[in-house]
């Protein structure tokens, strides 16, 4: 099997040398590297070929056309059986047989993803990396129970070549990943995740790095959520396995109201869980709660927050261990209480900007 691997270039070249250089000592002879430069060749990208000359071979249109049309451009005219792409802050693992393992894959799966762990530099980096970690979780369960996914993690993926020409290739959209893995979930390809494949990847450490890839991430998820929502909520009821995988990802959200509920459904109110969130920011240093919460308000809401995080903080903790991710209690407790709920209201923005066609301005070319 001929392996091509496309690795895109935007202005920076982050890990351009090292990858190509670890490509390069893989024991896997059929292989092809090449570097799709989309934009101009900036003096750091110029060098960092220059380091890698001869291993790679350089597709440079010299114009900005975005991530999807300079891949297609690239990868459509190519003779090969299987393409691999790999973001330029990719890291890969010091393991000979990587590729090899990836094309063992490819000769059952239609598409392969691999694990991604971010390399967590700063706050804002340790805070994506759970939210990687459940992405990981999902793929994981679709992975193992329904042998599709509706989406996948463009950063670090291969696909055989005869899906990726039947498709197209890449739309010239925000979300070309997430919307390349929805429109192959539709023609039923077999999508294998694979822990053995782990990737590390850089991130956002800054707050201003963190906001312009937040807008951009957020959008996708709305798109992507606009465009797949309907069809995969019937190809639940036509295929029942995706019905436990589903309940599996949203079940740590959810056990927490449900045993708020359970707990006193015969004298609480459904506006106690309410009241009890508004009461929190009034609590005093000594735990005595305002009027506005009493005590089977304080003990029960307590008790389902508590079993909820716990559950969560198990399943995370133990999917870190089996895949090898580093995994911190302190960041994920910050992640769980905080960073997650902030994401969620984001989001919600999000869908309104789309639901009333307002412009989210992005410093992204499609």
């Amino acid at each position: 099997m001929r392996i091509s691997v496309l690795i895109p270039v935007y202005r920076e070249p982050k890990y351009l040398t090292e990858m190509v250089r670890s490509l390069r000592a893989q024991d896997y002879g059929d292989l092809e590297i090449f570097a799709v430069v989309d934009g101009p060749m900036t003096e750091p990208i110029r060098q960092a070929l220059a380091e890698i000359e001869g291993s790679v071979t350089v597709v440079f249109p010299d114009a900005h056309t975005g991530k999807a049309e300079a891949l297609n451009r690239a990868a459509l005219s190519l003779e090969t059986d299987a393409l691999v792409f790999f973001d330029n802050d990719i890291v890969l693992p010091q393991n000979p047989g990587f590729l090899s393992r990836v094309a063992e894959k490819l000769e059952r799966y239609d598409i392969v993803d691999m694990p991604k762990e971010v390399i967590s530099e700063s706050l804002f980096s340790a805070m994506i990396a759970h939210e990687y970690q459940s992405l990981a979780i999902a793929s994981l369960l679709f992975s193992a129970i329904v042998r599709r996914s509706p989406g996948v993690i463009g950063a670090a993926f291969a696909v055989r070549k005869s899906l990726f020409d039947r498709l197209g290739g890449f739309k010239r959209v925000v979300h070309e990943d997430g919307d390349f893995g929805a429109r192959a979930f539709r023609l039923h390809a077999r999508y294998d995740y694979d822990l053995s494949l782990k990737v590390k990847t850089g991130m956002p450490n800054t707050l201003g790095e963190w906001v312009k890839q937040r807008k951009r991430w957020t959008l996708i998820n709305v798109l992507w959520f606009k465009d797949n929502f309907l069809y995969l909520l019937r190809s639940a009821f036509r295929q029942p396995s995706m019905i436990p995988t589903v309940l599996a990802m949203v079940l740590p959200s959810a056990l927490s109201l449900a045993v708020f509920f359970a707990l006193k459904w015969q004298r609480l109110s459904f506006l106690n869980p309410a009241i009890f969130m508004i009461a929190q920011p009034f609590q005093f240093p000594a735990g005595v709660f305002l009027w506005l919460s009493h005590h089977a308000v304080l003990s029960d809401g307590l008790v389902s927050t508590a079993v909820g995080f716990l559950l969560t903080f198990s399943i995370y903790g133990a999917f870190s261990a089996a895949a090898r991710f580093r995994f911190n209690p302190l960041t994920f407790l910050l992640y769980y209480f905080a960073y997650a709920p902030l994401v969620m209201l984001i989001n919600i923005a999000m869908f309104a900007t789309q639901f009333r066609a307002v412009s989210v301005d992005l410093d992204w070319k499609t």
